[in-house]
């Protein structure tokens, strides 16, 4: 089964984030290849060596000459085999959706979410979290940010309020800067970093997103050091990838990032935190 997802990065790895769930609810192993993943793509079409269904998650490679060439190819394999395979990207070009509607693909583009799906959606969040919105609260949110992470940090930082009643707490006078914090990385000034993600965890607001941008970041680095061309980054986020680039060896960056995606693979599997894992990573590699 070959399902591809595009439009807005949020939604899209929301909808991913739930059939992956339901994927090791059946046993799946859930597998991800990036652009530096030296893995014959057609290895996944087989089960694998126990048996069992794989879960493959393909997120921005249709931009890889190499592996847009493997995708275009196997694409009507993926869509017939017992496993799962999972395209993730911001956009899809014309080509690329006739490829995909040919191979019977089931492709779907998600939009930005507002009005009353998106009050739904932060009832449906706030509930997991043990907090009951009134219509009142739900609104004041919304009418403060759209933006379903700025949401999804301030319902965090209310479930810790809540568990805090009566004690004193220290609270941020605006969201996070999480590009600072992977800058801070990249220029490899350990302290700062450390002390904004342990920050960052003592406000309640978690260390996804933290995780996130420097997953970019590692990835940018790389794909300027390889010397791809046609990257398709603005000149600016290159300019700034080049000057970091002297702070790391190529061999550097690559544990770094198998690392990083060790780490995402096993949060989403429960083994372990993005908050613990991180810095474990900033401690061990910066």
């Amino acid at each position: 089964m070959l399902y591809v997802f595009y439009g807005e990065p949020f939604w899209a790895r929301e909808k991913l984030s739930e059939l992956a769930a339901r994927a090791r609810e059946k046993n799946c192993e859930v597998f991800r290849a990036d652009y530096a993943s030296e893995v014959p793509l057609n290895s996944f079409l087989s089960r694998g060596l126990f048996g069992g269904k794989t879960f493959l998650i393909l997120e921005n490679l249709l931009e890889v000459p190499e592996r847009e060439r493997e995708i275009k190819a196997l694409a009507s394999d993926f869509s017939a085999s017992e496993n799962i395979v999972a395209v993730l990207e911001r956009e899809l070009s014309e080509e690329w959706a006739e490829c995909f509607k040919n191979s019977g693909a089931k492709t779907q583009e998600f939009k930005k979410v507002t009005g009353a799906k998106l009050s739904s959606w932060l009832g449906l969040k706030a509930g997991e979290m043990g907090l009951k919105l009134d219509r009142m609260d739900s609104d004041a949110l919304l009418a403060e940010s759209t933006d379903p992470v700025s949401l999804l940090n301030k319902l965090e930082r209310m479930h810790l309020e809540k568990g805090n009643i009566g004690k004193s707490k220290t609270k941020m006078e605006t969201e996070p800067n999480y590009f600072s914090f992977a800058d801070a990385v990249s220029g490899r000034r350990k302290e700062a970093a450390l002390l904004m993600l342990r920050n960052y965890i003592k406000e309640g607001l978690g260390a996804e997103e933290a995780f996130w941008k420097l997953w970019w970041k590692i990835k940018t680095l790389r794909m300027v050091d390889s010397g791809m061309r046609n990257h398709g980054l603005h000149p600016f986020v290159e300019k700034k990838a080049l000057e970091h680039l002297s702070n790391f060896k190529s061999e550097e960056l690559k544990k770094i990032s198998s690392e990083l995606q060790d780490l995402f693979s096993g949060a989403r599997r429960g083994e372990e935190n993005f908050e613990e894992g991180l810095e474990k990573i900033l401690l061990r590699r910066i």
